[in-house]
């Protein structure tokens, strides 16, 4: 049976829209008859786009010209009839394949976050050079005044006590044959929050006038020292920059320009990989610092006595999953145990 259906063509690099009917013959013969593009055409030799839904299927001649139809239905049961099925297309009509794709896809996306991001991310912070380290470095330190940190009040004889505390550490880490592209620096700043420390992208490591007093020896300072150097030398922040940068485009990329409930949605799943994230280099920080004590003094008591203190000293309920800090009984355990490699 013939039929032929009504519609209009539209000429390659053109909008303007010609009328054009087609006729649809056996065996995949398409005639069209219009003011720009005529002749006979095995259906073969076009491109057909994938059904969707009742939405009219545009043909493509090989001459660029595309055949759409004002009578959708009609049109798309002859093309059911004719047309080869893409794989695509067959997958949508089949449950199962469904269901192993969707969990193959799941599964390759959980891959990607949980391992792909992390190492791609600590390859590309490795690679970067020294220039972009120190920028980064000193981009951050002109916020430490901004963040509420004032000069420090430890007596000066003290903080140069902890300097050559801080110089010594490094001796003993090059003796290990563990060096740094760019010399690691101390800085000794008051801060309204309390005890804590952090490292910058470019070594320099900020400890807190209450973390100093915290302490109960220099060898708990140490531990600290050690922790942050760690962050040092697992170039820590700037692989946090690069996750941050890799899991926004990512997202922004697969949802496209979401908004109300959707964006929340993303923020809040992008928020807490990048705290997971975060979680994980402090254990690895652990770790470096744990690898370090147990070489030089066989245990792990010093830096497990201070985080001891830190727990009585802040006492936070915050959950893990909302933390970019593992739990503090996760933390001792780990360190306590004979398991860290």
């Amino acid at each position: 049976m013939i039929e032929q259906v009504n519609g209009h063509i539209l000429a390659p690099k053109q909008a303007t829209k010609y009328p054009a009917t087609l006729v649809l013959g056996k065996n995949g013969m398409l005639t069209l008859s219009s003011d720009v593009h005529r002749g006979q055409f095995q259906l073969d030799q076009t491109t057909v786009t994938d059904p969707i839904g009742n939405m009219a299927r545009h043909i493509t001649f090989s001459s660029g010209h595309v055949f759409v139809s004002t009578d959708p239905q009609q049109l798309n049961q002859w093309l059911n009839i004719h047309a080869k099925k893409s794989w695509i297309a067959q997958l949508e009509k089949n449950l199962g394949l469904i269901i192993i794709a969707t969990l193959v896809s799941l599964a390759a996306l959980y891959f990607i976050v949980a391992h792909g991001i992390p190492a791609a991310s600590k390859t590309i912070a490795h690679l970067l050079p020294d220039a972009v380290v120190e920028e980064v470095g000193e981009q951050t330190f002109s916020l430490v005044e901004s963040m509420g940190f004032t000069e420090s009040q430890i007596k000066p004889q003290r903080q140069i006590e902890l300097q050559q505390l801080f110089q010594q550490t490094l001796d003993k880490l090059h003796q290990e044959q563990i060096v740094f592209s760019i010399q690691p620096s101390l800085l000794i700043y008051n801060s309204k929050d309390g005890a804590n420390a952090f490292a910058l992208a470019d070594g320099q490591i900020i400890l807190t006038d209450d973390m100093i007093n915290l302490a109960k020896n220099d060898q708990q300072l140490e531990a600290v020292i050690l922790h942050e150097l760690g962050h040092v030398h697992h170039r820590h922040v700037l692989t946090t920059l690069i996750q941050s940068s890799i899991l926004s485009v990512g997202a922004a990329l697969i949802v496209g320009d979401a908004s109300g409930i959707s964006d929340m949605l993303v923020s809040v799943t992008v928020l807490g990989t990048s705290l997971t994230y975060s979680r994980n280099h402090e254990r690895e920080a652990d770790q470096f610092a744990a690898l370090q004590l147990q070489a030089w003094y066989k245990n792990t008591d010093s830096i497990v006595e201070l985080y001891q203190l830190l727990q009585t000293e802040h006492n936070l309920d915050i959950p893990d999953w909302a933390s970019t800090h593992p739990d503090i009984d996760e933390r001792i355990e780990t360190l306590r145990s004979d398991s860290i490699q």
